[in-house]
């Protein structure tokens, strides 16, 4: 962008285009114009041939044989071909309109070709848009150079994006891109006063489908206009509303002892300490979501927090119930970072100054029918202290930070055999369900230079984590096939989702695009460190699990059939 900032108003100096081919014999003089008529206003090429390195003048002539304008003057040239742009003006005037003849002098020699020259338009010069990608309703944000005052248009499939007053120079405009998902060509336009018309801009514009509105509440919940971790729309690609549900305060439930971050209270059914329970939630760091506020009792909905020893069990399951009010407690989460943990990618998502920083692989827990608690609680969440280190049987996991009881936040687990630290039974479980419920985060650094280690070095408390629910019926964005991906130009292994990732280890990486990377002939296996999209046919069935009204976890499906069961009050 910062070059449309160096362009002149009447754009006479342009970086020449090509220079004489190496070895050719001695050429003859010779001009030419790309454009014909010629209006001023809009940039066409100057095409020339002079013999010998040196200087030359492009002047206009009249009929009368004399000077009216000039193109350049005491331009350097290198013998052979020459060519540069022109707007048809001089200093900021126009040529003229009518027939003109355009003499090319060097050296005492000439060369001559006739043009037409039209009425002057207006022109938008340099014209670039932030994004080619969007989805629908997010802005898109353009730049360009506007050779006059007018009013500045873009369209696209047939519906006008934007209309706005724009003045002549450098200027930017945004316009949100409403439209059906599909490619669009958008063509900008700048109509001067007097109803003058630039020819059309053009610009590729992808607009992405929607993600179905789900939100950690569930499909279609969210009617709150307040944004917030349980209201915001679960569509990471939405960094602005992500954000934004990252910072919002956090209601939790806490009674001021000691020790509260792993103990749990009782979510009642009805409004009355005799009531039975419905699920549990764990006290202090656990957000909830306030659906009615009594003056005793305050009714709520979250995900029931549920261990295997827990006073209730209802494994991780959208219930709602009833709280003491004077257990409510509101926290303003750390606003240097924040955390998504999604459950259907296995990712997790590093937001910093309002952006999505970087993106991580996890792990999350695993239910089987003995173990239906495996399965990591979801909802709103707060890192809420250091753990370090510590051994699950065999395992020892790194770097752990509590942030819902038992579940926490660590390093990829290794176990130690004969002196050697071995990962080979974790690792490759990066990006699917394996855990324990807690959530496993890589070790090896990615693109931008984050693992768990930075994660557990920048640790701040009261950082909001929220933890996605894989819901049926949500999917994972299927790449086009244009989309370049990198690999080793001689190690065949790993395709990777960066040119930076560590494990590339080529400063020269191949590209190649989503559509080769997806041939069965491709014999590249997703990186281990950038985590990039599964091929096609992966993501194809993958996506197949989580289609509307299937059932992608039958184990957790049976396991809640009899939830929730009364236990200790």
């Amino acid at each position: 962008m910062g070059r449309l900032r160096k362009l002149l108003p009447a754009l006479l100096a342009a970086a020449c285009l090509a220079g004489h081919a190496a070895g050719a014999e001695e050429p003859e003089m010779s001009i030419s114009l790309s454009g014909d008529p010629v209006l001023p206003g809009e940039a066409v090429v100057v095409s020339f041939t002079v013999p010998e390195d040196g200087t030359c003048s492009i002047d206009i002539i009249g009929s009368d044989g004399e000077t009216a304008a000039r193109v350049t003057e005491n331009r350097k040239v290198t013998a052979g071909y020459n060519a540069f742009y022109w707007n048809g003006t001089w200093q900021g005037v126009p040529v003229s309109p009518g027939k003109w003849t355009v003499r090319l002098t060097m050296n005492g020699r000439q060369a001559e070709t006739e043009i037409t020259v039209g009425e002057m338009i207006p022109a938008l010069i340099g014209l670039e848009a932030d994004r080619s990608r969007v989805i629908p309703g997010k802005l898109v944000n353009l730049e360009y150079w506007a050779t006059e005052a007018g009013t500045l248009t873009v369209d696209a499939g047939g519906k006008e994006l934007l209309r706005i007053r724009t003045e002549a120079g450098q200027c930017a405009a945004s316009f949100a891109a409403e439209l059906a998902a599909g490619e669009y060509t958008a063509e900008a336009r700048l109509t001067a006063g007097d109803g003058r018309v630039s020819r059309p801009t053009a610009f590729p514009l992808t607009v992405e489908a929607p993600a179905e509105k789900f939100t950690p509440l569930g499909k279609g919940a969210g009617e709150d206009l307040t944004l917030n971790g349980w209201t915001v729309p679960m569509d990471i690609r939405d960094e602005e509303a992500v954000w934004q549900a990252l910072m919002a305060p956090v209601t939790v439930v806490d009674d001021g002892e000691e020790k509260a971050q792993v103990r749990q209270a009782v979510i009642r059914k009805e409004p009355r300490a005799d009531s039975d329970g419905v699920g549990t939630v764990t006290l202090a760091s656990q957000g909830v979501y306030v659906l009615e506020r009594g003056a005793e009792w305050s009714k709520i909905a979250c995900y029931s927090s549920s261990f295997h020893d827990s006073p209730v069990a209802n494994w991780n399951a959208r219930v709602e119930g009833y709280v003491e009010t004077r257990l409510l407690r509101t926290i303003r989460p750390d606003g240097e970072m924040g955390l998504v943990v999604d459950k259907l990618t296995q990712r997790m998502y590093v937001f910093t100054e309002g952006k999505l920083y970087s993106t991580l692989m996890v792990s999350t827990g695993k239910s089987n029918e003995r173990q239906p608690y495996n399965e990591t609680r979801s909802g709103e969440f707060l890192l809420v202290s250091k753990v370090g280190g510590f051994y699950s049987d065999n395992m020892f996991c790194p770097r752990a930070i509590r942030f819902n009881d038992g579940d926490l936040l660590h390093e990829v687990p290794y176990v130690e055999r004969n002196g050697n630290i071995i990962y080979s039974a974790t690792e490759p479980q990066l990006g699917t369900k394996a855990s324990h419920g807690c959530v496993r985060v890589q070790r090896r650094k990615n693109p931008e230079g984050l693992n768990m280690a930075w994660i557990f070095n920048h640790y701040r408390e009261n950082t909001k984590i929220l933890i996605w629910e894989d819901w049926q019926g949500r999917q994972v964005p299927v790449p086009e096939n244009g989309t370049v991906f990198w690999r080793h130009p001689k190690k065949n292994g790993y395709y990777h989702g960066s040119p930076e990732c560590p494990l590339l280890d080529t400063k020269t990486p191949e590209e190649i695009t989503y559509g080769e990377l997806s041939a069965e002939d491709s014999g590249l296996d997703a990186c281990p460190a950038c985590g990039p999209v599964m091929k096609k046919g992966e993501l194809t069935e993958y996506n197949a699990m989580y289609a509307e009204g299937g059932d992608h976890d039958p184990v957790m499906t049976e396991a809640r059939k009899d939830c929730p069961k009364p236990g200790r009050r």
